[in-house]
């Protein structure tokens, strides 16, 4: 059984040390300034029109960094500092150790995408945007980013450096965003090869798929069940990879006190 109070325990101790130092205000500045230049490109006052595209297509190359640099530490600062094996000796199980981490990492990204909410303020003073485009397009951002968080967090789990597990998390947080672009590469390939072909079939099926339409389903007005279903389907099967690999680290932790108590 799940208990509810030891997971919001861990939840508060990673929120809190999120905010302890100057690294947490520094992200959220950054997040909200880069998220602003994206909203208002050249490209928005071009359009001429009141809405939040331009932010939603160029959000996901924006999650590629923000979403590393909040989980880089969730489980390589743990493991560095050794504090991850007086973690796993806590009558906790680890089903509720990393559910607690990632409610920490998903609370400390949706303060973020709360102060990036100027965004929208600044959107209303320009003009008469639609309201329902804007509340479905930040469900989209918060969706997205709390299953790209998933990723980021195996990555962290797999090295005890922060540095690493920045690296790792972009890496995998690259792939549903690069799965748009397969179908361009292939063809630009196959065209230096003399087979110039064009891959319908593949392009439509791949970018279906890929992060930057699911983000698109938002930005009309709805929040679409099928996204909600792919960033719900991705983000289960990064936690359970992400339990495989805290669960064997639990394990070793836990034989290397046994030796020590038999000596």
């Amino acid at each position: 059984m799940i208990r509810t109070h030891v997971i919001l325990a861990v939840a508060k101790r990673n929120f809190r040390s999120y905010f302890s130092g100057v690294l947490g205000y520094l992200f959220i500045t950054v997040f909200c300034v880069a998220s602003a230049a994206m909203a208002f490109s050249s490209a928005f006052f071009a359009a001429n029109t009141a809405s939040l595209d331009q932010l939603t297509q160029a959000f996901p190359w924006l999650l590629l960094f923000v979403i590393p640099a909040i989980t880089m530490t969730a489980w390589a600062d743990e493991r560095k500092l050794g504090t991850d094996e007086l973690l796993f000796t806590l009558p906790s199980s680890e089903v509720e150790i990393l559910l607690g981490k990632y409610l920490a990492v998903l609370a400390v990204y949706t303060v973020a995408l709360v102060f990036s909410l100027v965004n929208v303020v600044v959107l209303f003073l320009l003009g008469s945007p639609d309201l329902g485009a804007v509340v479905s397009s930040y469900a989209g951002y918060w969706f997205a980013g709390g299953a790209l968080l998933t990723a980021g967090m195996l990555a962290s789990a797999l090295t005890n450096s922060a540095t690493v597990g920045f690296v790792l998390g972009v890496v995998l947080c690259c792939i549903p965003v690069l799965m748009y672009y397969v179908t361009d590469v292939a063809e630009w390939f196959a065209g230096l090869q003399g087979n110039a072909t064009e891959l319908y079939d593949l392009r439509n099926t791949l970018s279906a798929l890929s992060l930057q339409e699911q983000l698109r389903d938002f930005s009309v007005g709805v929040v679409p069940i099928t996204g909600v279903a792919w960033f719900s389907f991705f983000s289960v099967v990064m936690l359970y990879l992400n339990l495989i690999v805290i669960s064997k680290r639990r394990w070793g932790v836990q034989e290397e006190l046994n030796m020590s108590s038999q000596y």
